[in-house]
This record gives structure tokens, C-alpha cells and sequence, in this order.
């Protein structure tokens, strides 16, 4: 613990810390997860082979879609209310916490019966695919992965995020030796690698548990906070659900067309633009946090400049890494997967375009979670979701995995121009309420 502290100290003395500012600690914890999720990514479609890393990544979905409603029923509210319980005094903080974590428990016991019955159900439909041995596999992994990842934004939530680094250097590194030893004893297929993300999950969540503080479960306060909770969450959840169908219907068309290896090429070329999510999902533990500090303390000027650094610092940064890999795509497919990746240079080049329009939607959500204003977001969605059903089949049918990219940059275009709109239209209004107070009364 000491060395972390020390180099921690010596990150925020020096040119770095100067550069990353307050995000030190969020971004470093990021680049130990994203680091570790592209070096797994580039091992198991080396080891795997294309066919069944496509198999892994569409179970992986399901893991996905399950912390992404974590995400918006517990994590997002937490990121903006949390923060505000360092201002309580008495049992007030310690019953906020403890709702949060009956809420979780809850959310991810109902997770792993319905991702474990949905594997079932689906190897019926399908039973080429073989998944009734992931079904186990995957469930445990979804839970797992959701209990690790909310302890995780938990340190976030309450300012501990050298705790959070702590937790995720005991799970996440801890994959690859793992993953090369099955690899070597001829054992790596799709329902080992699940095990192997389950077990280093719970590693790391039982670490990172040691510095959860003291909670007290008191019923009507875990009523309450879910009420509270709901008044937010309610529209992110649906946004959770069309962000997935709307992203991943796209993703899932083309291997319905040309097999599980049209998944694996397509992860594989998405895993070296991955690096962006150091600071991407960085960010989304720091930025949702700072915006509602920022607003209840300084109001919604500062508020506003902080979201506009955020875009023109990280969004700059995105658009130059994404010069960098469009502009010699078969040479980093080559170096990292070999000839069998260089035929998709064009589909890296699309997913570089994609992400400089996807990073823009994470200081623009938080602006509008800080000003708990998240029906637009609902709706943005939605209206991506829809484009997507109408076009994901045709786009992939006619263009390929080509295709498939090209609704995607175009659905997160729709969706970047309405958050935006949404949030000039509301700050517009606060500004327009403020300033009759802001008037001084006539002599």
C-alpha cells in the first residue's frame, strides 16, 4: 500500500500527473484494464482461432448486457449521489451504501438465473452452436464480473481510487498466465476462457472488499434510495437496452451471414482501437462524479467549461490515435494477428472513424446524469435502436462486415446530435430561469 502512495505522489508531481490533472488515479487504474483486456483479446484470437473466438465474443455479449444494466440501475446513480454523502453526518451515508449493496446483491442473483436460463433456452434454438456447456460458465462469469465491477466504481463513487487500482491489478492481470497455461495444455476453448474470467473476477472483488466501509441495511432507507435511484435510472435503463440492441444487432447481423469467425474478425479489429478505452471508460469513473460535484458546488457554468475540457482535451487525443492507426491499418493487424487480419484494414479504418464520434457521448451523458435529466438520453437511443432494426440487415446483407460499421457510425451520429441538442435546449431554459434572480431590483 505504501508503494502505491509513493507512486502516486510521484505521478501527480510530475509532467504526467500535470497533464491528466484529477483523472490520475482513474486513468492509471483503466490503463491496467484495458491493457489486460487487449492483451487477452489479442491471445485468445491467436490461440482460438477466428471461429471460436466468435463463439466467445457473442457469449461475451450476454456479460455485457448484463453489467450494462448494472450499469444504469445501480452504478450510474451511485457516481452522482454518492459523492453527495460526504456532505451527511450520522447513519445517513452507511444506510445510503448499504441500499446500494442489497440493490446489487438483488440485481446480480436475478442476473446470473437469467443469463444462465436465456444459454439454456437459446441451445435449443441453436444446437450447433453446443452452448449448453457455456451456459454455466457464462452465468457465473456475468456474475462475477458485475459484483467486481461495482466494487470497483464503488472506490470511484466515494474518492478511493487507489483502492480500485489495488482490486483490479489482483483480476485482471492475473488472466494471461491463466489463459497461456490452458493454452499450452491444449484445454483454451470458449468455456474455459469464462472460467478463467469468473475466477479472477471474484479474486478481485474479494480484495477490493476488505476497503468497503461499514454499511447499515435499514428497510425504509433501501426504499428510499431505490426510489431515488429509480428517478434516475429509469430512463438509463431503457437506454441500456436500446444501446445494446441498437449497437450490437449490427454486430450480430453479419455473423448470422458469414458465421461466428465474421465476430471474431470483427473484435479482433475493434480490440486495437481498445487502447482508447484507457481513457474512455477512465473517464466514465471520473467525469460523471466531477460534473455533479462541479454543479452542486460552482453551478452550472463550471459545470459546463468542465464538460467543454473534457471534449477538447480526451476528444483531441481520440482523433490523433485514430489518424495514427487509419493510416497504416494492415501493419497493426499484421503485427498482432498475423496475414489472417490483414484483409480487414478497411474495417479498422471505420472503427477509428466510429470511435472519435462515439467518445463525444460520454461528457454529454454526464452533464445531462449531473443535472439528473436522463430522459433524453432514453430517447437518443431509442431513435438509434430503431435505425438500427431498419437497417442492420440490409447494411450487412449488401456491404458486409463493411456494412455492419457503416450503420454503426451512422446510428452514433444520430445519437451524439440529439444529446447534444438535448443539452443546449436544457442549460438554455436553466440560464433563462436564473436570470431574473440574477437582476437587481429597480431604484
Amino acid at each position: 500500500m505504501n508503494a502505491i502512495t509513493g507512486l502516486g505522489a510521484r505521478l501527480r508531481g510530475g509532467l504526467l500527473g500535470q497533464l491528466l490533472g484529477g483523472e490520475i488515479w482513474a486513468l492509471t487504474d483503466q490503463a491496467v484494464v484495458s491493457a489486460t483486456n487487449f492483451l487477452t483479446n489479442v491471445m485468445l484470437a491467436r490461440f482460438m482461432g477466428l471461429g471460436e473466438f466468435g463463439v466467445f465474443v457473442l457469449a461475451w455479449m450476454a456479460v455485457i448486457f448484463v453489467n450494462s444494466l448494472q450499469t444504469a440501475l445501480i452504478i450510474a446513480p451511485m457516481m452522482s449521489i454518492g459523492p453527495q454523502q460526504e456532505e451527511q453526518e450520522g447513519n445517513a451515508r452507511p444506510r445510503y451504501f448499504g441500499a446500494v449493496v442489497f440493490e446489487e446483491l438483488a440485481l446480480v442473483s436475478l442476473c446470473f438465473v437469467l443469463v444462465w436460463l436465456s444459454a439454456q433456452t437459446s441451445a435449443r434454438y441453436f444446437p450447433h452452436a453446443d452452448l449448453h456447456h457455456l451456459a454455466l460458465p457464462l452465468a457465473v462469469s456475468a456474475l462475477a464480473y458485475q459484483m467486481q465491477d461495482f466494487v470497483r466504481r464503488y472506490f470511484f463513487s466515494t474518492r478511493q481510487s487507489r483502492h480500485a487500482l489495488i482490486e483490479d491489478l489482483v483480476s485482471y492481470p492475473t488472466q494471461l498466465p491463466l489463459l497461456w497455461l490452458l493454452h499450452r495444455a491444449g484445454f483454451l476453448n470458449s468455456a474455459t476462457a469464462l472460467w478463467v474470467m469468473a475466477a479472477t473476477s471474484i479474486m478481485g472483488m474479494a480484495a477490493g472488499w476488505l476497503w468497503i466501509e461499514p454499511v447499515a441495511f435499514h428497510w425504509a432507507s433501501i426504499k428510499a434510495v431505490a426510489r431515488r435511484h429509480w428517478g434516475i435510472s429509469r430512463w438509463l435503463t431503457g437506454s441500456a437496452v436500446l444501446t445494446w440492441t441498437s449497437s450490437n444487432l449490427f454486430l450480430i447481423a453479419a455473423p448470422a451471414y458469414y458465421g461466428a469467425s465474421a465476430a471474431g474478425a470483427l473484435k479482433a479489429a475493434q480490440n486495437l482501437m481498445g487502447v482508447t478505452h484507457i481513457w474512455f471508460q477512465g473517464l466514465e469513473n471520473v467525469v460523471p462524479v466531477e460534473s455533479a460535484r462541479r454543479l452542486r458546488q460552482r453551478g452550472l457554468h463550471s459545470m459546463l467549461a468542465y464538460t467543454g475540457s473534457m471534449v477538447v482535451k480526451w476528444g483531441g487525443l481520440t482523433l490523433l490515435f485514430a489518424v495514427i492507426v487509419a493510416a497504416r491499418p494492415g501493419l497493426w493487424l499484421r503485427l498482432l494477428y498475423g496475414t489472417q487480419m490483414v484483409q480487414y484494414g478497411n474495417i479498422l479504418r471505420l472503427y477509428a472513424l466510429l470511435y472519435v464520434v462515439v467518445f463525444l457521448g460520454g461528457p454529454l451523458r454526464a452533464a445531462l446524469q449531473a443535472l439528473e435529466y436522463t430522459a433524453p438520453i432514453f430517447w437518443s437511443y431509442l431513435a438509434m435502436t430503431a435505425s438500427a432494426f431498419v437497417f442492420a440487415v440490409p447494411l450487412a446483407k449488401g456491404l458486409g462486415l463493411g456494412g455492419s460499421l457503416l450503420g454503426l457510425i451512422a446510428t452514433q451520429v444520430l445519437f451524439q446530435g440529439m444529446v447534444a441538442g438535448a443539452l443546449w435546449v436544457r442549460t438554455r431554459r436553466m440560464r433563462k430561469e436564473a436570470a431574473p434572480a440574477l437582476e437587481l431590483p429597480q431604484a
